[in-house]
């Protein structure tokens, strides 16, 4: 579960940088560099937690099947756009299907980025581990 808090506190971070830099991108190509609304931060953050949360759905006690993380992938996906395409209705954030339709697009990119950092985070991360596992038996070996 520790790992799944640190999971989901790393998502926050890279989901607000995401939706922020797609928002200030969206703005100074279609909108002219328009000053963005003050309440503009306040969703971004709300983005961030709420696009997070759905990470605890890879809580796992034993590890999952190669059909159950894929399953539980798609619905992850599903309930951030969800989320995320609700909050841009309420939030005024794309008005007709067409902005609708890019929007969904955006957060497909901002969630097809997140998962690409956290797969070479954790690639990174055996690696150092099996290096380590690698040491700690030469060690031994050379013990005996």
């Amino acid at each position: 579960m520790k790992d799944t808090v640190k999971l989901v506190i790393s998502h926050f971070f890279i989901i607000t940088t995401g939706v922020l830099f797609i928002i200030s991108l969206s703005n100074l190509l279609f909108d002219g560099n328009e000053p963005l609304s003050p309440e503009l931060p306040w969703q971004i953050f709300l983005t961030g937690i709420l696009g997070a949360l759905p990470s605890f759905l890879f809580s796992f006690k034993n590890e999952p099947t190669k059909k159950q993380f894929r399953l539980r992938t798609v619905i992850h996906f599903i309930v951030i756009e969800a989320v995320v395409m609700t909050e841009g209705a309420l939030f005024g954030w794309y008005g007709n299907f067409v902005g609708a339709l890019v929007f969904f697009a955006v957060v497909l990119a901002v969630y097809l980025f997140v998962w690409a950092y956290s797969y070479f985070m954790n690639i990174h991360l055996a690696k150092g581990i099996n290096a380590a596992l690698k040491r700690f038996n030469e060690d031994d070996e050379d013990e005996i």
